[in-house]
């Protein structure tokens, strides 16, 4: 019964949201700490050593890489097990070399997500070696030498359904890092770097 209504709850939450009128971007979502944290510190005050139950996770949305169609499931709030997921899902495509992701970068996609509504999430660029960042940028592509790809500061990403225009003009009111725009590929980059804006393509 607990498991059913709050489901129920988070599933009409992210209905409100996925009606938001065009005009007025949704507010992001102020995510309270998760529950299996506050049971695990409660316990560890007065000394607990049992096991801590099973906490319901619930599902925000899937992330597909859009270069190796591999996904994974984004949860509502951020965990230990999720991140070694991401960066697992966010590795360098070339070589499988994998690096720590952005937390600022994550819970900005995170946030989007809820606040849209939105169920698939297409990830076009999370990690880059250097290797694989140098070959981009001698193909003639829109990349930095020193990206903050490379220091697994970014993410580029979409989200199924929400046009790249409003996604922009929410990453832009809510992201504190850096935020590029990519109208022809359909994207929004955000990174971790100092706040700044740009529009290629």
């Amino acid at each position: 019964m607990v498991r059913a209504s709050c489901a129920w709850i988070v599933g009409g939450a992210l209905l409100v949201a996925s009606r938001a009128p065009a005009q007025d971007l949704p507010v992001p979502p102020f995510l309270p700490p998760s529950p299996a944290r506050l049971v695990e510190h409660d316990r560890a005050k007065k000394g607990v050593v049992e096991d801590v139950p099973t906490t319901l996770v619930v599902p925000a949305a899937t992330l597909v890489n859009v270069h190796t169609h591999e996904a994974i499931v984004l949860d509502g709030a951020a965990s230990e097990r999720e991140r070694e997921r991401v960066e697992w899902f966010l590795r360098d495509r070339t070589n499988w070399e994998r690096h720590a992701i952005s937390p600022l970068s994550l819970e900005t996609l995170r946030a989007s997500v809820l606040s849209f509504g939105a169920r698939r999430v297409e990830v076009v660029s999370g990690y880059r070696s250097d290797k694989l960042n140098e070959g981009l940028r001698k193909k003639g592509r829109h990349v930095a030498a020193r990206s903050q790809h490379v220091l697994g500061n970014a993410i580029d990403f979409r989200l199924m359904g929400v046009p790249t225009a409003q996604l922009l003009a929410w990453v832009t009111r809510f992201h504190r890092g850096g935020v590029g725009f990519y109208p022809r590929s359909g994207f929004i980059h955000v990174d971790a770097g100092r706040p700044r804006r740009w529009n290629e393509e």
